[in-house]
């Protein structure tokens, strides 16, 4: 309340030269230390100024860097967002407009209308003109297609995760449209390498969802399995154990060899064998994962020990060995045919969720972990698992607000509703739209 209620005069308003009236709706001057925000685009982007955006477009950047750039990656280290590079190039701006604007539009529950569309084509034009542009240079300049990498990445982020069932979602265009900048500037790796830590993380998020999609539809995907390793160099999207005990690029990296073995085999260029299966095993197994040691100084735990008993060491482990055990079931169901009733497919699942259940809430590691959850939950045959996998996709929707994720319960629940013991994966996962990214 305004007032500090003192009568005749208000201290508080005489001091600040208002006009104290008691209105009905009182206001109090707070002596509370002010909440810690997220800062604005000033202390971002020092000497902003007057740089001749409107109003909507600086309250969408600002949502952009506070609200959609940290839902992109788990770490408490985040990575800063690209916001010099939108506000440098036009077309980078929209592409985070349509981001922001679309997902504030999720988060208050309305409908889209004329002004989220009227953006949406501006920025589309926008690309085809930095297209044109590009194309009017030869092969183009390094700087010129960097920016439309950035404006493409992030379009490609948008209709997978939220607006992926919309009539004018593109996200498989996109895709492609990403994979042909990038050979022409050289190749994933190259640009990954020599690319700012923005455009490290982007590309570290596109090739997960590419990889993640693949599998998904029983096909190999965009990327050999070698570039795990420079991805893991650079910004990633998922946090790191502090201890440096493992990296999910590794289960990435063999999750990937996996499906293109998965591919060559449904070719007919190679035939299952149970060397590779074992192979897969091993790679992902969960007793190959680094236990906790056991260690005691004086009767009490080690400085060691309490590292792994933090939580964000205790929530990346979880995170790896999660996808650890997706990747089994990928491998039992898809490669070798097994039946979802099977004890290696169920085993699977219900370590695959004890892992998940091991990242508190509301951890923002819970936001990366919606391809391990899908896997599992599809393949979840127990009430009592599929209640658990139900309790936290509401949650981690309510928190993250994509329509991805929507669309992902919605697939799980029709998997349900029939039998899902006699689906295969194909079967299983074709009730997920074409559109649609999981991480």
């Amino acid at each position: 309340m305004k007032c500090d209620l003192t009568k005749p005069v208000c201290l508080r308003c005489a001091k600040s030269g208002a006009n104290c009236d008691y209105n009905a709706q009182l206001i109090r001057w707070s002596t509370r230390a002010p909440v810690r925000a997220a800062p604005g685009l000033q202390q971002v982007v020092p000497g902003l100024g007057n740089n001749g955006l409107e109003w909507s477009e600086k309250r969408a950047l600002d949502y952009f860097h506070c609200r959609v750039w940290p839902l992109l990656q788990t770490s408490e280290e985040i990575c800063p967002p690209p916001l010099p590079v939108a506000l440098e190039h036009r077309v980078v701006l929209l592409a985070a407009c349509v981001l922001s604007e679309s997902h504030r539009i999720l988060q208050n529950g309305t409908d889209r209308g004329s002004t989220f569309n009227v953006r949406r084509l501006e920025c589309l034009a926008a690309i085809k003109s930095e297209i044109d542009h590009c194309c009017t240079e030869a092969r183009g300049l390094p700087g010129s297609l960097l920016v439309l990498l950035f404006a493409v990445v992030l379009l490609h982020l948008h209709d997978g995760f939220l607006e992926p069932n919309g009539a004018d979602a593109s996200t498989a265009s996109h895709r492609q449209g990403v994979t042909a900048i990038l050979a022409q500037m050289g190749g994933f790796v190259s640009v990954l390498r020599s690319g700012p830590e923005p455009m490290q993380m982007l590309l570290a998020e596109f090739a997960s969802a590419d990889l993640t999609t693949a599998m998904l539809q029983g096909t190999a995907p965009s990327y050999a399995p070698d570039i795990w390793q420079a991805v893991d160099e650079g910004a990633v999207w998922w946090g790191r154990d502090p201890l440096g005990r493992g990296s999910l690029a590794t289960v990435l990296r063999e999750m990937s060899a996996m499906a293109f073995y998965h591919e060559s085999i449904a070719r007919g260029v190679v035939e299952l064998s149970m060397d590779e299966i074992r192979n897969f095993e091993v790679a992902f197994a969960w007793e190959n994962m680094p236990r906790s040691p056991q260690t005691v100084v004086d009767g009490e735990a080690s400085p060691q020990d309490k590292v792994y008993d933090t939580a964000d060491a205790v929530h990346a482990i979880a995170l790896i060995r999660s996808f650890q055990c997706a990747a089994l079931i990928f491998l039992y169901r898809a490669v070798c045919g097994l039946p979802t009733h099977h004890h290696l497919v169920q085993t699977s699942v219900q370590s695959c969720l004890t892992c998940i259940s091991e990242i508190s809430k509301p951890s923002k590691a819970l936001h990366c972990i919606l391809f391990p959850l899908f896997v599992a939950g599809a393949h979840a045959l127990s009430s009592q698992q599929r209640a658990e996998v139900v309790d936290l996709l509401d949650f981690i929707r309510d928190k993250m607000r994509f329509a991805s994720i929507k669309a992902m319960a919605d697939c799980v629940n029709a998997v349900w509703a029939q039998q899902p013991t006699e689906m295969t994966w194909t079967a299983m996962f074709s009730h997920l739209g074409g559109q649609v990214l999981i991480l």
